[in-house]
């Protein structure tokens, strides 16, 4: 068994999706309701393998470790864990107007076509509910507080493991600013 934690609407075939939030409900897609920040309501050792992509950026960082700690609880021994967020030092580094993730991401998201830097950092650092977007450091240090072994930051659309190769999508804007770090218990 497979759970996608913070799924949001992007629910997967074959994984158990859970959000804490009230969405509605797509056709052959349902949507468990967790709260990732409390006790997870699954025995010890039940998944193979927890996929949680651009959530823990919102959480504060206290209760983003939680979330881990129950992430690796709740894995099978050999079971790993892939996380994915916001990386705090693309951001940090981005000034460009012209680079093709701000252009695809003003266009796309923000429905504007003067590209600007400046604001896709300050909305993405500062806002969108984000209170905890971490380096590659922080967060690989962050899975092993929370006990994973061969932690390490790996490259988008990629995995070592069959279970995430390939299990992102390409859209312009995802594999510039995503940070992409696998544990396993």
């Amino acid at each position: 068994m497979k759970i996608n934690v913070g799924c949001g609407w992007e629910c997967r075939d074959g994984w158990l999706n859970v959000d804490n939030t009230q969405k509605h409900q797509r056709v052959n897609y349902p949507i468990t309701f967790m709260d990732a920040t409390v006790t997870w309501p699954y025995e010890d050792d039940k998944f193979e393998a927890m996929l949680s992509e651009h959530m823990i950026e919102h959480l504060p960082e206290e209760k983003g470790l939680f979330a881990l700690k129950e992430a690796y609880r709740t894995l099978k021994p050999g079971g790993v864990a892939r996380i994915t967020c916001p990386n705090r030092d693309f951001f940090t580094t981005l000034t460009d107007n012209n680079h093709p993730f701000v252009v695809n991401y003003c266009r796309i998201i923000m429905n504007n076509t003067i590209p600007s830097a400046a604001r896709v950092v300050s909305r993405t650092l500062n806002e969108q509910g984000h209170v905890w977007v971490p380096t590659p450091l922080m967060l690989c240090r962050q899975m092993q507080k929370a006990g994973f072994k061969d932690v390490k930051k790996v490259t988008y659309g990629r995995s070592e493991h069959e279970v995430f190769d390939g299990i992102e999508e390409f859209n312009g804007i995802r594999e510039y600013e995503t940070l992409c770090v696998e544990g396993t218990k």
